[in-house]
């Protein structure tokens, strides 16, 4: 009798644990080249029973809870299909990963929210009706199964339900007490931005905020990742953000850019990805940015992300010459007349200041080859700076500015490296001549400004064999070091230049010798003929 008893005991333990696993009914389609395919068996993990489909490819199972996959079987091969977190009553297959056709998913209407109102279908619209109101008071446990009737038979009414499913199972996952379970949820809201993907319009917009969602949810402290499978959950959002990318081209939203290069660091600084992975997708993003930034309604998002994007390149360490030249001189060597690249590759070099490296020079002189432009021409003087051939560089630079360069801050720059290498060489005039060049182009250019009081400054020596003469040189280069100081960039050294060369001034006795008087006007001849004002050394 006693072992009656346990016998019993143990039956009726079987019986409550096998009734606390909540169970479902689930139907599918199984296809093999875009056809329902007959003669598959389906089985379910930890739930009882199978289906063979017929040739309609259907099949029909009873899963639990506790269900993560389900089992495929043809002839001698078997295939897995995750299901952890998928709370669809329909779960189709692709044998051989076709995409599976729309119109012959099983109960789904392919109509939108304006056709199924004007053919009035009652289903979908008390569905909606209900989960919506539902929906509005927080009572998400009553709206969820009339949204899933919506979410499952009309997934192209409109993108509300998408929007409110993701919103739904986060707040789920918020709730949820343990890893396992986020997860699960985690994996229903990455669902629901597939099939939005599949059935709504901005597909890359949609792969970006479904990055955004994911990279977000599991790098919360509370979603409890270790270090591996933070790593592992960061590079699937990565992929999920650079197809974004690449769906999205030069409309790519910003934030998502900056998340794809948050993540890219992440995975540099875990070895995941090399150095040239980085450099590629930095090159890449800019492209983009710039296109964004050259557009007046996307400029203002470009421009914020622009400095996050190259601070977090900069953070990396993979910017240097070095590892440019590397990376950039094998891609030279075998297409040497890819103007796109070309201009790309020197405009990186100049950014990291590189424009000393050999290859610089080399790019420098087969882009100008290949189209003749000014900043080619400024590329090849610069390199003849490096090579130590001046006539050559004062050549191009001469190239560059006589350009009609449609941007006058780009031409001023020209001329203002014109006059450095002038200044460099005692071409003190034609040095003059084109700082001021620049300064009809860029009237704040202190630079220029700062330059035209060094070149006075060294004139002074040869300007005059009178002493006092040579001396009124500095009134007009210490103006131009005053005028530098007004402007913001020049406005410490401007002012520190301008005390310097006052130290220099004709004395008061010399003043009053040459029958001048502090503050009158004063015209410096020769070939600086300009007009100062006398002041005398303190």
């Amino acid at each position: 009798m006693k072992a009656i008893k346990i016998t019993l005991t143990a039956i009726l333990l079987v019986f409550i644990i096998t009734a606390s696993y909540a169970q479902r009914k689930i139907t599918g389609i199984v296809y093999m080249n875009g056809k329902p395919q007959a003669g598959i068996l389906v089985e379910a993990h930890k739930a009882k029973g199978s289906f063979f489909t017929g040739f309609d490819g259907k099949y029909e199972l009873t899963i639990t809870d506790k269900t993560k996959y389900l089992k495929f079987s043809f002839l001698d091969e078997s295939k897995k299909l995750s299901i952890e977190g998928n709370t669809a009553d329909i779960i189709n297959f692709s044998w051989d990963g076709q995409e599976i056709p729309e119109e012959t998913e099983p109960g789904v209407v392919l109509k939108t929210v304006e056709q199924l109102q004007k053919d009035r279908d009652t289903e979908f619209l008390n569905n909606y009706s209900l989960y919506r109101e539902f929906f509005k008071q927080n009572d998400f446990a009553s709206a969820l199964p009339h949204w899933r009737n919506v979410y499952r038979s009309y997934p192209k009414s409109t993108v509300q339900i998408y929007k409110d499913g993701v919103d739904l199972y986060e707040k789920h996952l918020n709730n949820a007490m343990d890893g396992h379970t986020k997860n699960q949820y985690l994996d229903t809201m990455m669902m629901v931005f597939d099939k939005r993907i599949k059935y709504m319009e901005n597909k890359g917009e949609v792969m970006g905020l479904k990055a955004a969602k994911y990279l977000g949810t599991i790098l919360q402290p509370s979603f409890g990742l270790n270090e591996d499978q933070l790593i592992k959950g960061v590079k699937k959002g990565y992929e999920f953000a650079e197809k974004s990318i690449k769906e999205s081209g030069n409309m790519a939203e910003p934030a998502v850019i900056v998340l794809f290069m948050q993540s890219t660091k992440k995975l540099y600084s875990a070895n995941e990805i090399t150095k040239s992975n980085v450099i590629d997708n930095y090159e890449n993003i800019m492209a983009i940015l710039e296109t964004q930034q050259a557009n007046p309604e996307t400029k203002e998002k470009a421009d914020q992300a622009m400095p996050l994007v190259e601070q977090i390149v900069e953070s990396c360490g993979v910017l240097d010459c070095n590892a440019l030249v590397e990376l950039y001189q094998p891609k030279f060597n075998e297409n040497p007349n890819d103007v796109v690249f070309l201009k790309k590759v020197l405009k990186t070099m100049k950014k990291e200041n590189c424009t000393d490296t050999e290859l610089f020079g080399q790019i420098s002189e087969k882009l100008y080859s290949l189209e003749p432009s000014a900043d080619a021409a400024f590329n090849m003087a610069n390199a003849y700076v490096k090579k130590n051939n001046y006539e050559k560089a004062f050549e191009y630079y001469e190239k560059a500015y006589s350009v009609n360069e449609t941007d006058p801050a780009t031409r001023a720059t020209y001329y203002y490296y014109a006059a450095m290498l002038g200044i460099q060489h005692d071409r003190i005039q034609f040095a003059r001549d084109m700082a001021r060049e620049a300064l009809k182009l860029k009237a704040d250019y202190c630079e220029a400004l700062m330059l035209i009081g060094e070149i006075y400054g060294q004139a002074s020596k040869s300007f005059s064999s009178d002493e006092f003469e040579k001396q009124t040189v500095f009134w007009i280069a210490a103006d131009y070091f005053e005028k530098a100081s007004r402007i913001g960039n020049c406005a410490n050294d401007g002012r520190s230049k301008a005390n310097f060369y006052s130290g220099y001034f004709p004395n008061k006795e010399e003043v009053f010798f040459r029958s001048l008087t502090e503050g009158q006007r004063y015209t410096i001849g020769g070939w600086i003929n300009e007009t100062t004002t006398v002041r005398v050394k303190k």
